[in-house]
């Protein structure tokens, strides 16, 4: 018989937890109340999965298709997959996302265990894996362990740890859907030595030249290797991520010359160019509206806004 769920299983000062200090960075929350914090459709570099705990059936939309998602479910979400979850509020759609980048699910992973093929586009029941009430309360028991931390010190290697068995769970869950598992590969390593390089190195020399010779692969190999793997061009991810990171330094008052410059950029013409084809507006523009404490358009959506 399904259990149903105690809605006072978790603490009522359900906060927002982050580790966004390196490229094996991770972003956590639980969002229980108020609006949805992230309603425009979007996408970024990272992966997501969200286990949703909601009384009411929400609606989620992945590229150009809709799905319904009840509780017991758990949504995932690949690099650069443009999704929403079109709820106006958490109140009866709870759920607890989270972020991981590359480089902390290759981390993690093994010889025998690509958890890479969890968040794959080409697995069983992507987005939406349906577990059910039984099989979701082990999820449950580990939330609470994440929000409920009370160690002094080593409460992040804590969290790491509880992250590990999320996913431990999610590639157990996963291949339960889909015989058989598939291993990491010369691409997916290619891959995650790229992007650790390019989130290094953002305002340095990142042409296909230069990357070929840190990879010691032909530049045109590395180009469709990336797009096989991301579905992104390697140039369209490096200009977003110079023009996240300089909407990051615009946040600290740095001139947007020096920014222009500091992201990587060889002069502020291709800059101005590259920031309103991605932002939709100019830099100057931008930056004012950040001043203003308007709200913030971007597509391209950081860690503190992941929803």
């Amino acid at each position: 018989m399904a259990q149903e769920l105690n809605p006072t299983a978790f603490s009522s000062n359900a906060a927002h937890f982050s580790n966004n200090t390196d490229q094996f960075g991770f972003d956590a929350e639980l969002h229980q109340t108020g609006k949805n914090k992230a309603p425009l459709f979007h996408f970024h570099d990272f992966y997501e999965f969200a286990i949703y705990l909601g009384k009411e059936p929400a609606k989620f939309r992945l590229l150009d298709q809709e799905y319904e998602v009840n509780f017991g479910d758990i949504v995932r979400c690949d690099l650069m997959d443009e999704h929403v979850w079109l709820v106006r509020d958490n109140d009866a759609h709870m759920r607890f996302c989270v972020g991981l980048t590359f480089n902390f699910v290759m981390s993690c992973s093994t010889k025998t265990d690509n958890l890479i093929q969890i968040f794959s586009r080409n697995g069983s029941g992507y987005p939406v894996l349906h577990l059910g009430s039984l099989d979701i309360h082990k999820y449950i028991d580990l939330i609470n362990a994440f929000q409920d931390c009370s160690l002094e010190h080593g409460k992040m290697v804590f969290q790491l740890g509880i992250l590990h068995q999320m996913l431990a769970y999610l590639q157990d869950d996963f291949l339960r859907f889909n015989s058989g598992g598939a291993p990491l590969t010369r691409q997916d390593n290619l891959v995650c030595e790229l992007i650790n390089y390019i989130n290094l190195h953002i305002g340095e020399d990142l042409s296909l030249k230069t990357l070929g010779r840190m990879t010691n692969y032909n530049p045109t190999y590395l180009s469709r290797t990336f797009k096989n793997i991301t579905r992104s061009t390697l140039k369209l991810y490096i200009d977003e991520k110079r023009i996240n990171t300089a909407t990051l330094l615009m946040g600290k008052g740095t001139p947007l010359t020096e920014i222009a410059v500091e992201v990587g950029f060889q002069n502020y013409c291709t800059f101005y160019n590259t920031f309103r084809r991605i932002m939709g507006v100019s830099p100057e523009s931008y930056a004012k509206t950040r001043e203003e404490g308007e709200k913030d358009n971007r597509r391209l959506v950081t860690w503190q806004e992941n929803g």
